[in-house]
């Protein structure tokens, strides 16, 4: 029997996702986890990436389905490692197949949900005796009620948006480890050719390693930017971070009334935009320059250590049945 989200305690191990439309397809979903206490995370096992490589027949219209959360209440989704896309941007593609994995890339959807509190259709009710006339109570009340769940709607959405966020900020923090050492990693590698190198590299080889320490001074300082933004940016004191956590511990988690909501959620909207074009930056930070600037100068002292053998090899040569280095042969 599906059980809706809403009800779904958190998981403590994975569980079997059965998806109604494809009979004997089984995913695999953690509910609450504690990187997502108000989403589910859902893996595609390892075979059934192999056995459809170019990508899924379900959906992701499936999965909300199977994990019994409403369309009206998805608020973000991360798939397969990708940004955060907000449901207003993703709602038009519900019902398309999934993409396929990207290789080395992550087998989990991240789904984010918003809670919508349900009233109770008991405290509503009037005794008959004292009930006024239908004209005089059905408008205010059904009035105060959209207005009670619009409020915990509104709640809900920036304690969505807080958690997003933290998550986000976990994730950066790996991020800034990462950015760190290749930091270190080009730095060793801007420096000038050794001896052997010089000899054994000809004009091009000489050329393209002059563009690929350009290439890494370069990546250095976007490195170095990122970090620095995350250091001392939005995420520290002097950003705005203090000031978002205070108002969410001193307002959304308590639930303290306030008629600045509709600001307040702006704001944490905002923050949340900041954070994922940060991580965004970041990432891209991290692998141009791992791709233009590690690899780009790896592929060129390799050539040069393969030169460096050659030119060894050529110095050596059979001498009275021993090998002896030109260099060291006396002229006859």
């Amino acid at each position: 029997m599906l059980v809706a989200f809403s009800h779904h305690p958190p998981s403590s191990q994975w569980e079997p996702l059965l998806l109604p439309r494809f009979p004997g397809l089984v995913l695999w979903a953690w509910f609450r986890p504690p990187q997502l206490p108000t989403g589910v995370l859902v893996r595609v096992p390892p075979e059934l990436v192999a056995v459809h490589p170019g990508g899924f027949p379900f959906s992701l219209a499936d999965l909300l389905s199977a994990a019994g959360i409403d369309f009206h209440q998805l608020h973000s989704v991360s798939i397969f490692g990708t940004e955060w896309q907000q449901a207003a941007v993703i709602t038009p593609y519900l019902a398309h197949p999934m993409p396929s994995v990207a290789p080395g890339a992550s087998m989990e959807i991240s789904i984010n949900v918003v809670e919508q509190s349900v009233a109770n259709p008991g405290s509503m009710m009037v005794p008959a005796a004292t009930m006024p006339t239908a004209v005089e109570v059905a408008e205010p009340a059904v009035a105060d009620t959209e207005s009670q769940e619009a409020g915990a709607l509104m709640y809900d959405r920036i304690d969505t948006a807080w958690r997003v966020s933290m998550q986000m900020e976990r994730q950066m923090t790996g991020l800034r480890k990462k950015l760190a050492a290749m930091l270190k990693t080009l730095g060793n590698l801007d420096r000038d050719l050794g001896p052997d190198e010089r000899l054994a590299a000809d004009r091009e080889d000489r050329d393209n390693w002059q563009d690929a320490r350009r290439w890494v001074r370069e990546l250095s300082a976007r490195c170095h930017r990122e970090l620095k933004n995350f250091d001392i940016g939005m995420t520290s004191g002097a950003g705005k971070r203090h000031v978002i956590e205070q108002v969410f511990k001193e307002v959304i988690e308590p639930r303290k009334p306030s008629n600045d909501l509709t600001n307040i959620h702006r704001e944490f909207e905002a923050y949340r935009k900041d954070m994922t074009n940060l991580q965004k930056a970041m990432t891209a930070a991290l692998q141009a320059a791992g791709q233009n600037g590690t690899q780009r100068s790896q592929r060129i002292l390799a050539t040069i250590r393969r030169k460096i053998k050659e030119r060894r090899a050529k110095m050596r040569e059979k001498i009275g049945g021993a090998n002896m280095d030109k260099s060291v042969r006396r002229k006859s």
